[in-house]
Order: structure tokens, then C-alpha cells, then sequence
């Protein structure tokens, strides 16, 4: 007999990489779409705008559009900030007249004579050596919504610069802005 040849070995596929490399391409595109899904699919918790999906829609009512600002007879906004008139370097800034609320009438005008002044009485709310010190007080007394004055005053060689408050014409008036300052720990004292 003769002799065999043994039978050649069959040779492996090459493309079993690429096989390999294509599935987890299309796992990792099915993985993908599953978490997008399932986002889009969830209600956001920090999103304002998210609905209830049980509560109904309410009726949209038509909307009267808003007038733009700078158009004739447009009301003028009001200024929002106003400390930036009452720090230094600027005018003296004039209370709002229908911020204050009208007092009521009192039944006994002769005790009312009594608490009135005749000289004007001003609040010193402190004496500082530098005017930046002073300016300070100043514009801390102008978030409080208490209008000050800054006075520059010779004592003995030394230049003082003292923070006034005022005038005031009634004690009750005094009285109640010298206690709002007492709660702000603010020492003030009375000055003619």
C-alpha cells in the first residue's frame, strides 16, 4: 500500500476579528440607544417645566402683548436702586413722599406744641478723623434708608468730620430714627 498523505490542516478563518469587532460595534449602539431611551423617557427632577402626566392641561388664554419699553406713553420704570444718589459725590437724596404714610390727626394739638421744636435738632451718628471713615458711616446709614450729611469741622488744630443726621423739628420723629439706630449699634447723640 502506499503511503498516505496526511490531510492538509484546514485553515482558520482571518475573519474572526472583524466579526468580533463589528458585534460589539452594534452592542455598544444598542447600549447607547437603551440609555438615551430611557433619559428621554424619565421625567427630569430639577426641570421646572416638567408636568404632571395625570394633571390636565389648563386653558391657554390669550395674552395681551407687552407694550416695549421707549414707546410713547409707556409709564417710566422706576429707579430700583436708589443708595447710588445718596453716597458722596452726589446729590442728597430726597425721600419718596408717597413711601411716607400720612400721620393721623391728633386729638390734643397742645401736648403735639409740646414735642415740637422750635431750633432744628440733628442726630450726630459719629465724629471721624478721615472723611473715608465718615463716608462710610454715611452709606451705611443710606442702606438702613436713613438720609446723613457729612460736616467737616475744626476742633482745637484737628479736622473732625461728623456725620449728622437731620433736622428734626418733632421729638417722636427723633426718637424712633435714634432707636433704629440703637438696634444697628449705632451710638447717636442729639446736637443742635
Amino acid at each position: 500500500m502506499k503511503p498516505r498523505k496526511p490531510a492538509p490542516a484546514k485553515k482558520k478563518s482571518g475573519g474572526g476579528t472583524l466579526v468580533g469587532m463589528f458585534i460589539g460595534l452594534v452592542l455598544g449602539v444598542c447600549i447607547a440607544a437603551g440609555v438615551v431611551w430611557y433619559i428621554n423617557k424619565a421625567p427630569l427632577p430639577f426641570n421646572a417645566n416638567v408636568q404632571n402626566p395625570e394633571a390636565k392641561p389648563a386653558p391657554v388664554q390669550p395674552a395681551q402683548p407687552m407694550a416695549l419699553p421707549g414707546k410713547p406713553g409707556d409709564p417710566v420704570p422706576e429707579k430700583r436702586f436708589q443708595f447710588y444718589d445718596i453716597l458722596p459725590g452726589k446729590a442728597d437724596a430726597v425721600p419718596d413722599k408717597a413711601a411716607t404714610a400720612p400721620e393721623p390727626a391728633k386729638a390734643e394739638p397742645a401736648k403735639e406744641a409740646a414735642k415740637e421744636s422750635k431750633a432744628p435738632l440733628f442726630l450726630q451718628a459719629g465724629s471721624f478723623s478721615t472723611a473715608q471713615d465718615a463716608d462710610n458711616q454715611k452709606a451705611k446709614l443710606a442702606f438702613m434708608g436713613i438720609e446723613s450729611a457729612v460736616q467737616q469741622v475744626m476742633i482745637e488744630d484737628r479736622t473732625l468730620y461728623r456725620v449728622r443726621i437731620g433736622p428734626y423739628f418733632k421729638l417722636e420723629e427723633l426718637n424712633k430714627v435714634r432707636s433704629e439706630l440703637a438696634k444697628s449699634g449705632i451710638e447717636a447723640q442729639l446736637s443742635k
